[in-house]
């Protein structure tokens, strides 16, 4: 046969610290993913300011390359046309069937392009959300064969970053403890 005995204030404060430990946990649960999506976010836009995989890619073709450089000096930047795509990228909440939660990215058909001709014939374009430009840059389409940054840039951040987070987010609720 075992006995235990609690000291009243022990357990108290054993309780106490139970709670702690819960409510962290899910205050953690809406924090985490968005730390991760603003990680994500300032990600992206370090890597379109970058160009990081900018050497990858070959211009469509000359006078888009030369339009855009002289137009826009983006030269060896095929993701920069006037900072739209830069200015796009942001933090939001998600809701849609089962996926809930903080993204980091472009929201669908929230903003527009602008006036750009994506033809490189000058300012004439029709208007585009900035959404879709993203997509076909990232899939391509007919004619223009595809440019991701987004994947690229989730699987760096799922190495790197991500993890680091998780750590963080652990040691929180183990701290919560005390």
């Amino acid at each position: 046969m075992i006995n235990i005995r609690f000291i009243g204030f022990q357990l108290r404060r054993w309780y106490r610290a139970c709670d702690k430990e819960l409510l962290t946990a899910k205050l953690e649960t809406d924090r985490l993913p968005f730390r991760m999506a603003t990680d994500y976010a300032d990600l992206i836009r370090v890597n379109i300011t970058t160009a990081k995989y900018g050497s990858a890619y070959q211009a469509y073709n000359l006078r888009y390359f030369d339009w855009k450089y002289n137009v826009f000096n983006a030269k060896g930047h095929f993701w920069k046309l006037r900072g739209e795509l830069l200015k796009a990228i942001s933090v939001f909440k998600h809701k849609d069937g089962k996926l809930k939660g903080w993204m980091g990215g472009i929201p669908s058909g929230e903003m527009d392009s602008g006036n750009v001709s994506w033809l490189g014939k000058g300012d004439k374009g029709r208007r585009l959300p900035i959404a879709l430009y993203a997509r076909w840059m990232e899939f391509g389409r007919r004619g223009q064969p595809e440019r991701p940054l987004f994947q690229p840039t989730l699987v760096e951040y799922r190495t790197g970053k991500a993890i680091e987070q998780f750590g963080r987010s652990m040691a929180k609720i183990k701290g919560a403890w005390i």
